[in-house]
């Protein structure tokens, strides 16, 4: 693709995103964050279709470098751009400003729900208002604490603050697939499937997810154990799992690991620095470090594709949760037992993660996002795109007050990955080279 056409694609991507500033209204906003999104990723599967379909002409290569700053560039402008935007399709950024205020007064974050009279002293202006699900105390871990409260002691209760902090790591998250693009001796160019994403740029830069802190450690992970630094990747593991849980999927592949390599500590590491983590924490009058974990685990669900399809067949939400369970739980064996690359292990359990997590919100496909910039897969792009279409459950809600999963909106949503998938299947395209991915000559 011409560097002219590459500023043109980011010019446009700029002007959707300024969209946003049109309009003051809550509904009006979480309609054009829809059509915004749609049109991003529109563009960005256009961009990723004319790469695949282009050869890399060996001319390209003198301008690789200055284009690998274009991208970054601008995907440094569209998460500034954002950046002043209240949240729009969200509101988990007010709790995490909560907890921060919560720890900044001296208080344990987990010990009281916000609606306990306790933090009553705590409510100026509506802070708490704003928060979900407020009658429950946090369910975010530790690390995730530390960055709440380094928040509220450098900004206050400013989303803006908060959301800078995260894009930070998210900027990171882009420095690291670099990293990582090199070590495998791939077109530094794909990075360009998670710079430009509106996924990571909407649900980081504008929402202010968690998420933006957890997937650093995971590609630090990565990153460790292909270059055989076992114990470093061990410690990465262990504070992803305190920045969100969903890295301690991998213990597994870090099991896998000491067991090949007679060194069978290795998955201790992070069980350890997980545990040192919440002791920190821990009070005998607290008593609930891990209580919305529980309650969050075994009761909630949202935009599930295999809970939604169990949750009539069983005609019970805690039998849908349990087959849930077991059944990523049996993936992850699946997956320990396969003989294959770390990466493709890491993939395919984030992968298994979206397939039978009884809640997918388009967020927690953030890690799959950067994922896809090492490991290609057309469908699994697909169902980040069409994830979008959950947000319309948002707006109804807002227009009406009533939540509700449509099942013929999951139908739109999932068929197409479907349909791909078993396409990539039944031709053996459910591979790991990304769009356009060619080696270093």
């Amino acid at each position: 693709m011409p560097t002219r056409h590459l500023i043109l694609f980011g010019v446009i991507l700029e002007a959707l995103y300024l969209s946003l500033f049109l309009c003051a209204d809550l509904l009006p906003s979480i309609a054009t964050f829809i059509a915004v999104n749609a049109g991003a990723y529109a563009l960005l599967a256009y961009i990723v279709h004319v790469n695949r379909g282009e050869k890399q002409e060996a001319c390209q290569k003198a301008h690789r470098h200055r284009r690998l700053w274009l991208i970054i560039g601008f995907a440094l402008l569209f998460r500034l751009t954002l950046l002043p935007h209240v949240p729009v399709a969200s509101d988990d950024i007010y709790r995490y400003l909560w907890d921060g205020k919560v720890a900044a007064a001296g208080i344990n974050p987990y010990q009281y729900a916000p609606t306990d009279a306790t933090l009553a002293a705590l409510e100026n202006g509506d802070l708490s208002a704003k928060i979900n699900h407020p009658q429950l105390r946090t369910i975010y871990p530790p690390l995730a604490q530390g960055l709440f409260l380094l928040s509220h002691l450098l900004f206050g209760d400013s989303t803006v603050g908060l959301k800078a902090l995260l894009v930070v790591c998210d900027l990171s998250t882009i420095a690291l697939l670099w990293l990582l693009l090199a070590r495998f001796k791939r077109n530094p160019e794909a990075l360009l499937l998670y710079a430009w994403s509106p996924l990571p740029i909407m649900y980081f830069a504008l929402d202010g997810h968690i998420d933006a802190l957890g997937i650093p450690f995971m590609l630090l992970f990565l990153l460790f154990l292909h270059n055989a630094k076992d114990n470093q990747a061990g410690v990465a593991l262990g504070f992803g799992g305190l920045a969100k849980l969903y890295p301690l999927f991998l213990l597994p592949v870090l099991f896998e690991r000491g067991l090949r390599l007679k060194r069978a500590w290795l998955p201790g590491i992070p069980i350890v620095l997980l545990a040192a983590g919440y002791l920190c924490y821990w009070q005998h009058s607290s008593g609930g470090l891990f209580e919305s974990v529980v309650l969050f685990n075994s009761s909630f669900s949202f935009n599930g594709l295999f809970y939604s399809v169990m949750r009539p067949l069983l005609k019970s939400s805690a039998a849908a949760h349990m087959a849930s369970t077991v059944l990523f739980a049996c993936c992850l064996v699946w997956i320990f037992l396969l003989k294959r690359s770390i990466l493709e292990k890491v993939f395919l359990t984030f992968f298994c993660f979206a397939l039978f997590s009884p809640v997918v919100h388009p967020w927690y496909l953030t890690w799959l996002a950067a994922l896809l910039v090492l490991r290609w897969s057309v469908s699994v792009f697909t169902l980040l795109g069409f994830s979008n279409l959950s947000n319309l459950v948002v707006y109804w809600y807002r227009a009406t007050g009533n939540w509700e999963n449509r099942s013929w909106l999951m139908a739109l949503e999932y068929l197409p990955f479907l349909c791909l998938l078993f396409w990539e299947l039944t031709r053996e395209r459910f591979s790991p080279v990304p769009p356009g991915d060619v080696k270093e000559r």
